[in-house]
């Protein structure tokens, strides 16, 4: 009885050895050293109360966690996927990050939720790697109206594509995203049809966007919603970055001008309402997302090792 209850550590060593080093399972070595398997599980268990195991987590996992951890303090954030780089920039680096933001979604969603997509190429990637995991009574709402070229990553090709892959209702957003002049925009918003669209993105508990510096070559001027003399003008006033074509400054706060009064879609308010997983990729949106943790539109992240230490360190 003494011995079975006081194994010496040879055994105990030889058991952590043949599990952790030969990569045999408890069964093959319960059989190889004529044990019982719940005694080979209990041996496992002495190797590392006896200190014969000491499990370590690998340096770069440790520095991944660590960061996730630090972004969480520091940003007050529900979670943070930080991806390591190794090495990949550009639209290679950014499928990575948009790949994990994808599995993270099912478990982002619950029941009954309203899901507000934004667009652009970030949001279209995380579509295409959206697993088939239906989630019960989902629905799935563009955040912003339609822009007029089919070829790019529209805000109701992204929703279509997330809606499908979770088994969801889609609910597109039957306006232009932008209007040639704010009495054409106001008009537009005051038409009933336009107006309930309006009004039940009210519903939208969650969202799923990504942002962009406020730059000439920003994506709202290639998606040709502002102009680079729009982009020139929200500058002047204080704006680095945008969401959703809402410009907000270094703080997060919103930055307004006549563009805002020619757009059909989620406003600032309405963004901050939501429970915002932001994905984004590249330290050139550095101030952007550092300015969209500040205003409160996040709430879950997933990025990049290289943009996270940065949004750590300042």
């Amino acid at each position: 009885m003494y011995r079975q209850q006081h194994p010496s550590s040879k055994i105990i060593a030889e058991v952590a050895w043949m599990y952790y080093v030969r990569n045999l399972t408890q069964g093959e070595i319960a059989d190889k050293l004529s044990l019982s398997k719940p005694t080979v599980i209990s041996y496992l268990k002495l190797a590392k109360e006896r200190n014969i195991v000491c499990i370590q987590v690998a340096p770069e996992h440790f520095r991944i966690n660590s960061l996730a951890d630090s972004l969480k303090d520091k940003f007050g954030l529900k979670s943070v996927h930080v991806v390591p780089d190794e090495g990949a920039q550009g639209e290679v680096l950014s499928r990575a990050v948009c790949e994990v933001a994808a599995y993270h979604l099912p478990n982002f969603l619950e029941k009954g939720d309203v899901l507000g997509v934004s667009w652009g190429q970030t949001v279209s990637f995380v579509s295409e790697y959206v697993p088939h995991w239906p989630i019960e009574d989902l629905t799935v709402r563009q955040l912003l109206g339609s822009i007029a070229n089919p070829l790019l990553s529209t805000s109701e090709s992204c929703s279509t594509e997330i809606a499908r892959r979770l088994g969801a209702y889609c609910i597109n957003f039957n306006a232009p995203a932008v209007c040639s002049s704010a009495s054409l925009a106001s008009a537009l918003k005051a038409e009933p049809i336009i107006r309930e669209q309006l009004d039940n993105l009210q519903k939208c508990n969650k969202s799923i966007f990504s942002l962009s510096p406020c730059t000439p070559d920003t994506h709202v001027v290639q998606f040709k919603i502002a102009t680079v003399e729009d982009i020139d003008s929200y500058r002047a006033r204080g704006a680095v970055g945008i969401i959703a074509g809402r410009f907000i400054d270094t703080e997060g706060r919103a930055v307004l001008g006549e563009l805002d009064e020619r757009i059909i879609g989620a406003d600032h308010d309405l963004l901050k309402t939501m429970e915002g997983l932001l994905v984004v990729s590249g330290t050139f949106k550095h101030d952007a997302t550092r300015a969209a943790l500040r205003g409160g539109f996040v709430d879950h992240l997933v990025t990049d090792a290289k943009l996270a230490e940065l949004l750590a360190a300042g």
